[in-house]
């Protein structure tokens, strides 16, 4: 009686590969890239694949096909450092081994480069095929969805996760087991008291040992200006996907943030009226979703000056910070806001509120150097210390 033996291999990503490595993969009939699990989860996700016959039920499933191995290595990587992703994936870079998978079961996403697809592959339900074009795409797949594979990989996987929303429609609800995100606000009653950069310094700094997701919600913040990109979809376009499936918005949320050094944000809002314009208590909803139903341990949200009642969002931060100045005008500004959360029972916004007066940068010639001697300088210093009980 002959056996068929079943190989899955179990790969991390790591800095030093040897042949060896490489060899055992390629001899895998499926890769399993279990994101996001430690050694010993892995162990025990691999039981669980050999005990359901080799197919991966938790999560959804993207499959990619390239047979540019540094690519997929990237594609991988990047992966990897995104926590929170609705699908497990695998990778091939022999169109044998993919063929064999397509036999016993079907991706909910099939990612194909341009110059690797074949009529087999055709015979895939067309809707879940997205074609990776390295230059123009040729006429005969212009019926297929296409992603340009050599933009950023931030890119790249923003659309993946665009079409694989729309693919998989409403089954793609992932929920996450863990403990509620610690939302920080940065809040002042007065302006020019620097509270971009203490926010921006404080995800630097958390970054560092939590998953961080920053979120600007002033009416002006210059951040095109600083990245000098005009974003995609932004805040207002994630709020939009919230109102329409809010079960599903943790997946759009991928779809959407971007990552600075050692943090993740959202581009913030376009157009200011949209802050005035969209209900209070809708963006208390939203933000308790993020919360609760993506991986982030941090939250960080600067809040500006136009929503409507913004105490109300105040009150959902665990710890506020409230960046202030030694300015005679501005002590009194912070003494009426004060007064004012008292008057009108927000005084439990104050048990939670820590005034900060931040060190100023004077000079600096670049917003480089200006970001670099905040983080690095006085500001930084004094920042860390005031997050050390984080």
């Amino acid at each position: 009686m002959t056996k068929s033996v079943y190989i899955i291999c179990v790969y991390s990503k790591t800095k030093h590969r040897t042949t060896k490595t490489k060899k055992i993969r390629y001899m895998c009939k499926e890769l399993v890239y279990p994101i996001g699990r430690n050694r010993g989860e892995s162990v025990a996700h691999v039981k669980d694949v050999i005990s359901k016959g080799g197919k991966l039920l938790k999560k959804g499933s993207l499959a990619v096909f390239d047979n540019d191995e540094n690519y997929t290595e990237s594609f991988l990587e990047y992966i990897e450092e995104k926590k929170g992703m609705p699908f497990e994936i695998q990778v091939f870079t022999k169109q044998e081994s993919l063929l064999q998978y397509l036999e016993s079961r079907e991706p909910q996403l099939l990612l194909v480069a341009s110059d690797v697809m074949c009529h087999e592959i055709e015979k895939v339900n067309r809707e879940k095929i997205v074609i990776l074009a390295g230059e123009e795409v040729s006429s005969s797949f212009s019926e297929y969805r296409t992603i340009y594979k050599y933009q950023s990989m931030e890119n790249v996987i923003h659309q993946v996760i665009d079409y694989y929303i729309d693919i998989t429609k409403d089954s793609i609800f992932v929920p996450v087991t863990k403990n509620k995100s610690e939302i920080i606000g940065i809040y002042s009653p007065v302006g020019n008291v620097g509270k971009t950069a203490v926010a921006w310094a404080m995800a630097q700094t958390l970054g560092a040992d939590y998953t961080v997701l920053y979120i600007n919600m002033q009416e002006y913040s210059g951040m095109d200006k600083m990245f000098d990109t005009d974003f995609g979809a932004n805040l207002s376009d994630l709020m939009y996907f919230y109102k329409q499936s809010p079960e599903s918005m943790a997946v759009k949320l991928k779809a959407v943030t971007y990552s600075a050094e050692g943090f993740d944000y959202i581009p913030p809002l376009v157009y200011s009226c949209d802050l005035r314009n969209i209900d209070t208590g809708q963006w208390l909803q939203f933000i308790q979703n993020i919360a609760e139903l993506t991986e982030y341990d941090k939250i960080i949200i600067e809040f500006g000056q136009v929503l409507n009642n913004p105490m109300i969002l105040l009150e959902s931060c665990n710890r506020i910070f409230v960046p202030v100045s030694n300015d005679w005008m501005n002590q009194c500004k912070k003494k009426e806001w004060e007064e004012y959360l008292l008057r009108t029972g927000y005084e439990e916004i104050l048990d939670r509120t820590e005034m900060l007066q931040v060190p100023q940068i004077r000079q600096w010639s670049s917003l480089d150097e200006y970001r670099e001697c905040y983080l690095w300088g006085e500001p930084g210093d004094y920042i860390r210390q005031v997050l050390g009980g984080l």
